[in-house]
């Protein structure tokens, strides 16, 4: 459904601001826009009107809606003519662009000279496997000078009152003043949820005019959108937005309310017309194949995980989401003469072939980690991204992804862990589930290194077994990577040491069958790794070091710190001590931990022959929220002394 987006603009119309001459106010709008730019002299440029306007109608027996947006921004910087000359839009077929205009005003003595900006561009999303309707009109101000203001406005036509867009409140730059305004007639039942509200002040009213109610947001002084990392999506789970949507109305007549979206009762009957009448015909060739695919199985389970496993393999992912296209599966028996298609589809053709083979399976809902929404508190389409199928097997829920070509049956994709999904039952009838996130167990890394010293330089064998998601995502990974490409993806999995480890030879062996593990072998040489000082030999045995980059910045991070999955790391390192050589210095064990987030572990141990290093690292969280930042930091800080630690050897002669 909602993926990763590619935007290509290409030109559409291309023109030179044309002045016209006009002058408005020019000491006294000089003075507002320079006390202004006084406030803001550190940026480069801000918003100093950021106005969105949601306007619902009456029209005959339906409800209309609507929005104006004005963008108003000052250039502030000598180099803001430069880089903050664009402003940029979008608009789809459910939120079609009815208006658009430009205009900039350039300083011009004590004032400002209007000129109009018809300088377009115009693009869409698409890349080698996802397509949609979304576009993107960027506007284009040329001969602007420093303190110039522009102004952009649009008006888009929501096409279905279902999908009112978000009301945003942050931008890439700072806002002077931000103001949402939702008007509404007074027999509409308006609801709002307010997300990520708690870093800025956002002032409420509402007021009665001319039959309608008036709902205003605004908040002063919003600072630009921060980047983060490890975040699953930086909007969603930091910018301010206000979500708007109709519970129910009662137009003039009607003797009751007409509910569109009070609840989840309401969102899923909303939602279940799309798939309503669904594989309703039987495709002779799908019932062929499904009786020849499960014809010697004995189990439910075995003919779920041969189904599953077919649609895996032989049915492409590619997503076209145009309009309706976003909402409605495909018939499966078009997908399965096709042999390819979307999230939606993978679904439909899943529950179709099970349920011919007599198995209870259902289209399924859900909002992946890239939606930070719940059902409950949010009971609206945009909740959901994406579809699954559902299966009741041995009275527990199995859930089958098409979309994730190389993950087994009975395991769910790591970005739907924890989160909820609305299974269609029937008509009447549905159930909301939680994915069950996966025990750190269940994907685990083993890394062997076997080494020995030549001189400065180390040489050895590297062996790294993965299981669950490392795997999965490696096999899906060395699927579109072959010959020279597959080799550099494999020497930075094997990388240890420094920047002057070469692999000089490697194997891979992926399991394409049951837990679908992986493994790795490779050898290596690192030059200049180790030290000489006198008779002594050092080296730091930490040829990888785990969770040395998992330190949080405490100050700026407003967002939790998230990882895509729960897991566990062993790592052995062997020194073959060189012949004349014996150990003098071996670092002590150490270990950390925060109870509920991760730990460590690591050990030496020497024999005549040997020194072997042993860590183990845990990871049990999807996220560190902001109150275990400080514990996180130290538990990092800790390691990275740990890391620091290398085994001395003296010459015996």
């Amino acid at each position: 459904m909602i993926h990763s987006k590619k935007h290509f603009l290409a030109l559409l119309t291309a023109g030179l601001l044309a002045g016209t001459g006009a002058f408005a106010q020019p000491n006294k709008e000089r003075r507002h826009y320079d006390s202004i730019a006084a406030k803001y002299s550190a940026a480069n440029a801000v918003y100093t009107n950021y106005n969105k306007q949601l306007v619902i109608k009456q029209d005959g027996g339906t409800l209309t809606a609507e929005s104006h947006i004005t963008m108003e921004k000052l250039l502030i910087s000598d180099l803001s003519p430069r880089i903050s000359n664009k402003d940029d839009f979008s608009y789809s077929d459910f939120n079609t662009l009815a208006d658009y205009s430009a205009n900039a005003r350039i300083p011009s003595g004590q004032g400002y000279k209007t000129v109009r900006c018809n300088n377009f561009g115009e693009g869409g999303s698409g890349d080698d496997i996802f397509y949609d309707d979304f576009r993107e009109v960027e506007v284009y101000y040329t001969g602007l000078q420093k303190n110039s203001v522009t102004e952009t406005k649009y008006s888009l036509e929501h096409t279905d009152v279902h999908l009112l867009p978000p009301l945003f409140m942050q931008e890439n730059i700072p806002i002077a003043k931000a103001t949402c305004q939702v008007v509404v007639p007074k027999f509409v039942n308006m609801k709002f949820v307010l997300q990520n509200t708690g870093n800025i002040t956002i002032v409420q009213t509402k007021e009665e005019k001319n039959d309608n109610i008036i709902y205003t947001f605004t908040a002063s002084d919003v600072p630009a959108i921060k980047s983060y990392s490890n975040v699953p999506s930086v909007w969603l789970y930091t910018a301010p937005h206000i979500i708007p949507y109709i519970a129910s109305y009662r137009l003039t007549g009607a003797s009751k309310d007409s509910s569109v979206l009070a609840n989840t009762d309401d969102l899923y009957r909303h939602v279940y017309r799309y798939v309503r009448n669904m594989n309703m015909r039987t495709d002779t060739g799908l019932t062929n194949l499904v009786a020849r695919l499960t014809e010697n199985d004995k189990t439910q389970k075995e003919k779920a995980a041969h189904i599953y496993n077919w649609v895996q393999k032989n049915i492409h992912y590619i997503a076209f989401e145009k309009g309706l296209e976003g909402f409605i599966p495909r018939p499966a028996d078009s997908v399965y003469k096709r042999k390819y298609g979307d999230c939606k589809d993978m679904s439909s053709i899943l529950e179709a072939m099970c349920r011919k083979a007599g198995l209870d399976a259902h289209f399924a809902w859900i909002g992946t980690r890239h939606k930070p929404y719940t059902y409950g508190e949010t009971p609206l389409p945009m909740a959901s991204n994406h579809m699954i199928c559902a299966l009741k097997l041995d009275n527990e829920w199995v859930f089958m992804d098409g979309t994730h070509p190389t993950l087994p049956f009975g395991r769910n994709r790591d970005d739907i862990q924890g989160k909820e999904t609305m299974i269609a039952i029937d008509a009447a009838n549905y159930k909301i589930v939680t994915i069950p996130v996966e025990t750190a167990d269940m994907s685990m890394t083993a890394d062997t290194t076997i080494m020995s010293i030549n001189d400065l330089a180390v040489a050895g064998k590297v062996k790294v077994a993965y299981k669950g998601y490392n795997a999965w995502d490696l096999n899906m990974n060395m699927m579109y990577h072959k010959g020279q490409d597959r080799e550099k993806q494999i020497k930075a999995l094997t990388q240890r040491g420094s920047n002057k480890y070469i692999m000089t030879r490697y194997d891979l062996d992926m399991d394409n069958s049951g837990n679908r593990n992986a493994l790795v072998n490779a050898d290596f040489n690192i030059d200049d790794y180790v030290h000489k000082a006198g008779k002594e030999c050092i080296v730091n045995m930490n040829l990888k070091r785990d969770f040395e980059d998992s330190r949080i910045n405490e100050q700026d991070r407003k967002v939790p710190y998230f990882y895509d999955f729960k897991q566990k790391k062993n790592e052995v390192v062997v020194l073959n001590i060189p012949a004349g050589y014996k150990v003098t210095y071996l670092p002590k064990d150490a270990k950390g931990s925060v109870d509920g987030l991760w730990n460590y572990k690591i050990s030496y141990k020497a024999t005549k022959n040997t020194i072997t290093l042993t860590k183990q690292f845990e990871l049990n969280t999807l996220e560190v929220s902001k109150q275990q930042f400080a514990a996180n930091n130290k538990l990092v800080d800790d390691l990275k002394n740990n890391y620091k630690e290398s085994v001395v050897l003296t010459a015996t002669n």
